[in-house]
């Protein structure tokens, strides 16, 4: 049966199970550590004392040359080795990473320092040999334990580095689980929200209904909505394919290129930016609407405005049919009566208050409608990062599991 063990405490349970094995990996660990540190003490003590000694030679053998000079440079080697011996550093941590770094360093220490002592010795021969054998031990010895935590790390070492790699992993997990938790706090705000928006639509309707059973606002509406289809039945009858080809008549006749009265000109601009408002200022046959499609006929019938001859074609049928036709006068009339219907309405305090609250109440809606919008947007993107930190976290346990079976050798079920 699988242990059901926290991951807040595999750690402790880990060294529980493991507590003998570990306590001699790391007591060897430590002693090898000490054992380093010593030999890296005692080299550059030991070139100390070898330097004193030459030093005390060089002032009493000066008569005997070869003497001399083989102090002098026992004196310089001496001093060049404890130089190299100040880039170890013996780390207080005793990390995996820290202890290969120390494994390295000594290594090369060791080579360098034998490398070195090997060419000076050509200078010392054949005095202070048993000095150079007694240097050469210190030497082999950083060499040696170098060696030996080598040998560590890759054998019975390994038990820490595989419990450094699981410590990770649980870091990795506490990281990872706080992040998920943010992104959950974060979804349910957005949830919190959405719900609220929601409710504030469900008030705004049924304002907007209370406001539409007013016998007054129903026949307001009616009359808005009859003019909202003549705009778009003016639009599709009268200016349709004739949008561009009037703004290019404007733009020629401002450069120059085609002279149009300033009154036909201003009233062009003014269909161009609001057609049915234009047009319910005109009066009976709509006579500005008429000079304006005859300048348009005039200037594409003359290429003083160049079409594609079928869509030349069109704009002169469309446009001799406003003027000659009068197929705009229904509507014309028609929208007139609307319109003054629409401004009476509105000359009703009582109306137009309605109106006002009606317009409020709907723009409120739209800002809420928004928001709704950018809300479920937000809240599928994070339904999506919290689906995919789940699937992490799932994929980090199963990994933890794993590696606490290979290290334990007992099956736990982890938990968060």
């Amino acid at each position: 049966m699988s242990d059901q063990v926290p991951v807040a405490k595999l750690r402790d349970w880990l060294r529980s199970s493991l507590s003998s094995n570990l306590t001699q990996v790391e007591r060897e660990r430590d002693k090898l550590v000490a054992e380093i540190s010593r030999a890296m003490t005692s080299l550059p003590d030991y070139c100390s004392q070898l330097s004193r000694k030459a030093e005390q030679d060089m002032e009493t053998k000066r008569e005997n040359r070869a003497q001399y000079r083989a102090a002098k440079a026992v004196s310089r080697l001496t001093t060049i080795i404890p130089n190299m011996c100040t880039s170890v550093n013996i780390p207080t941590d005793r990390s995996t990473v820290a202890l290969r770094n120390l494994q390295r360093e000594t290594s090369k220490i060791a080579s360098e320092a034998a490398r070195t002592r090997q060419e000076w010795l050509r200078q010392i021969r054949p005095y202070y040999i048993i000095d150079m054998m007694t240097l050469g031990g210190n030497i082999d010895k950083v060499r040696r334990l170098g060696d030996e935590l080598h040998a560590f790390l890759m054998g019975r070492g390994s038990l820490l580095r595989t419990l450094e790699e699981l410590d990770n992993k649980l870091n990795d997990l506490t990281k990872l689980k706080e992040s998920r938790d943010a992104v959950s706090s974060q979804k349910q705000s957005i949830e919190r929200r959405l719900v609220e928006a929601e409710r504030e639509e469900k008030i705004l309707r049924a304002k907007i209904e209370e406001i539409r059973h007013s016998p007054k606002i129903k026949e307001y509406m009616q009359t808005d909505g009859e003019l909202r289809s003549l705009r778009t039945e003016l639009l599709r009858t009268g200016f349709s394919r004739l949008g561009r080809p009037l703004r290019r008549l404007m733009s020629i006749s401002e450069r120059g290129d085609y002279p149009l009265p300033i009154e036909v000109r201003e009233k062009g601009k003014e269909y161009i930016t609001k057609p049915f408002t234009t047009f319910l200022k005109e009066d009976n046959g709509y006579p500005h609407l008429k000079a304006i499609m005859s300048a348009l006929s005039n200037a594409v019938s003359t290429n003083k405005l160049a079409l594609k001859q079928r869509e030349a074609k069109k704009v002169i049928e469309r446009s001799e049919q406003i003027v000659s036709g009068g197929s705009l006068t229904e509507i014309h009339t028609k929208a007139k009566e609307l319109k003054r219907a629409y401004d009476k309405f509105l000359a009703d305090p009582e109306t137009a208050g309605l109106v006002r609250q009606l317009k409020e109440i709907r723009q409120k809606g739209l800002v809420n409608h928004k928001l709704q919008l950018e809300l479920k947007s937000e809240l599928q993107r994070v339904s999506d990062n919290e689906k995919r930190m789940n699937e992490q976290v799932d994929s980090l346990m199963k990994e933890l599991e794993s590696s606490t079976r290979k290290i334990s050798g007992t099956s736990a079920k982890l938990s968060l």
